[in-house]
């Protein structure tokens, strides 16, 4: 800890984190909370800031922390056979991360990495147990999260399997959009392309379609 300054933090996978205590947030489920609930979840929450490309989590890693995102983006992968990785999920301020162990002690069932760089708040996932146990008040508020969760990994196992690699693009780079609200996306074809679980040259055709129908614009890196 530094003295009169905020926590710094190693993370999950060696990522240094600066933590600080909230006293707000901006992320739709701990906005959702009434007054007198997020009073009892602020001593357990902290502030942090996630670096694009940081992994919050690896397959069948512990849950020990749950993510709520305010500015970042947070996508969920699942590993194929042949070592490639399609996103099965994404998240932004609307949700959270890491919710399922409240249902269950379960360990990871994705790959979780950042996609899109930006603030997020942070809560162990012990202590956000205890929180619920104390105040079932608290799970009525987040546990419909889980059902879009449910609902979106379906949608994307659908989306997957029967659409384009250009469809899928166009839809994941608005998915993306809509949570992060910038118009300019810090991404590259090689992030894409793992993300959609393709090959590079595939996204690198797609978007030089796109941009010669002006419905992107793009440079190095964004």
């Amino acid at each position: 800890y530094l003295r009169d300054g905020p926590e710094v933090i190693f993370g999950e996978h060696g990522s240094r984190t600066a933590s600080i205590a909230v006293s707000s947030s901006s992320n739709d489920l701990l906005r959702s909370l009434p007054a007198d609930l997020f009073q009892q979840f602020k001593p357990s929450l902290r502030s942090v800031f996630l670096e694009a490309e940081q992994f919050l989590y690896f397959q069948d890693d512990r849950l020990d922390y749950v993510y709520f995102p305010e500015t970042a983006v947070i996508s969920e992968l699942q590993t194929l056979d042949d070592g490639r990785m399609v996103e099965v999920m994404l998240t932004g301020p609307e949700g959270a991360v890491g919710l399922m162990a409240l249902l269950c002690r379960t360990r990871a069932p994705h790959c979780t990495q950042v996609v899109q760089a930006g603030s997020a708040v942070r809560i162990e996932t012990a202590a956000l147990a205890r929180i619920v146990r104390v105040h079932p008040d608290a799970a009525r508020v987040l546990t419909p999260h889980l059902d879009q969760y449910v609902r979106q990994i379906s949608q994307r196992s659908i989306c997957n399997m029967y659409h384009s690699v250009k469809e899928r693009l166009c839809t994941w780079l608005l998915l993306v959009q809509d949570r992060c609200g910038k118009t300019t996306l810090k991404l590259t074809h090689e992030q894409i392309a793992r993300i959609l679980g393709v090959y590079r040259p595939s996204v690198t055709c797609i978007a030089l379609e796109l941009r010669k129908n002006k419905m992107i614009s793009y440079s190095r890196g964004g």
